[in-house]
């Protein structure tokens, strides 16, 4: 009985690894929306950092555990394959990088263990794969490729959250703007009530905008054109979409600092969009017709999960890919012209664009959402403590765990009389 657990372990370790970690960006995938749209959920934010915190330290130790010898027993050598899956977990999804800013000032601290990571599940593939040649070699060599890229694509979306980084990058000559033919059409009436025609309107020039608005969070003087059209705009506009489209410049910084947006929305990141599920298709055809015999069956089923967990994820970031805000501003800029012709001048991305945002608005109403506010909206609230929700309360009994906490520190420092003994000069009581 006492041996029991750690024979377990010893025999089964790489497998619930592997298995967990994949578990945990799952969860990142379909938490990490949370921070932008609210802050009350306050258990869905616990496993969100949860997950955040573990799930490098889960991917690296279970790379670790495939690096030494006798690690994988004969009979469970597939394994081996499994260290590429581990690269790619390390790259996250792309709803989710950093979840404070120092992590992106530690992103050369990143870039160290990407070149680590990357030389220990290449001495994994060397050890158990040297000297074979089948389909299994060529889908490892494949799948390493992308867990490289995306692992990369991640460190570099770290640096680009850095404010030094921007600060830097404002310096340069400013990307090209979109054309005012893709910007200026109608404004819709009615105020902000919800058209799907308006919040598109409002999104495009918050877009257009975006750079003054990175110069304003940096601190950056930039010479204002008032004869910018883009800047004329704003003349137009109520009050109240002022408002929104504050709330969107804010969530739009939002996507800089904390996914994967300022990477991803490039040429390079377009290209690892598409060619990561389809060279993990490819991946999954090698393994399906390459020898299984002398494997565990678990082991077999645990590779058909990792692979098609994969494949799912890569295809979910290819089509938020396609139809983010984001994609309009690089379609605008890019120097492929035929991408433009194709997309823009046709009205492709925009049909797409209005299509994504009805389903958006048609799961809303299906949640029966009390609030339908758009997801790229500011949420209205800040993730702070409310200090005067506390001393509001009539009794510690009711006070949270923080407030609580708090109080006991307010106690010590007042000499645990549990009230204010120290008052400002010339205040009486009544």
């Amino acid at each position: 009985m006492v041996g029991g657990p750690i024979d377990f372990w010893n025999a089964w370790a790489v497998q619930s690894l592997v298995l967990t970690s994949l578990t945990l960006q799952v969860a990142l995938v379909l938490l990490a929306g949370i921070r932008r749209r609210g802050t009350s959920w306050r258990t869905f934010r616990f496993m969100l950092w949860l997950a955040y915190q573990l799930a490098d330290a889960t991917a690296i130790y279970a790379l670790g555990h495939l690096s030494f010898d006798g690690a994988t027993p004969r009979e469970h050598r597939l394994v081996a394959f499994w260290a590429p899956f581990l690269l790619l977990h390390l790259g996250g999804p792309d709803n989710i990088t950093a979840y404070s800013l120092e992590d992106n000032m530690l992103w050369l601290r990143h870039l160290l263990n990407l070149g680590l990571q990357v030389l220990g599940a290449s001495y994994v593939l060397y050890k158990h794969y040297i000297g074979t040649q089948d389909m299994l070699l060529v889908a490892a060599i494949l799948m390493f490729v992308v867990g490289v890229v995306k692992y990369g694509e991640r460190t570099w979306a770290l640096r680009c959250g850095n404010m030094d980084i921007i600060r830097g990058s404002l310096k340069k000559k400013p990307p090209p703007r979109c054309d005012l033919l893709y910007l200026e059409y109608e404004l819709p009436q009615g105020g902000c009530k919800g058209s799907v025609d308006e919040e598109e309107f409002l999104m495009r020039h918050a877009h257009s905008l975006f750079q003054f608005c990175k110069h304003a969070i940096v601190e950056s003087s930039e010479d204002r054109d008032k004869n910018n059209p883009e800047i004329k705009v704003l003349e137009h506009l109520t009050h109240e979409q002022l408002y929104v489209v504050m709330e969107l410049e804010l969530s739009l910084l939002y996507d800089i600092l904390y996914t994967k947006a300022g990477v991803v929305h490039t040429s390079f990141g377009y290209c690892v969009c598409i060619a990561s599920p389809a060279a993990t298709a490819v991946a999954l055809l090698f393994f399906q017709f390459s020898g299984k015999d002398g494997n565990s069956r678990v082991d077999v089923a645990i590779t058909y999960i990792l692979l098609g967990g994969a494949l799912l994820l890569e295809i979910r970031s290819l089509l938020s890919a396609l139809g983010s805000s984001w994609t309009l501003p690089f379609l605008c800029a890019t120097r492929w012209n035929f991408l433009k012709h194709a997309f823009l001048c046709r009205g492709r991305w925009d049909r797409l664009r209005r299509w994504i945002v009805s389903l958006h608005r048609l799961i809303k109403v299906m949640r029966v959402s009390g609030c339908l506010r758009p997801a790229r909206r500011w949420s209205g609230t800040v993730g702070q403590y409310n200090m005067l929700h506390l001393c509001s309360r009539p009794s510690k009994r009711n006070s949270p765990l923080p407030g609580r906490f708090a109080m006991m520190l307010g106690d010590s420092r007042s000499g645990g009389t549990g009230s204010i003994t120290h008052r400002p000069p010339g205040f009486q009581s009544t």
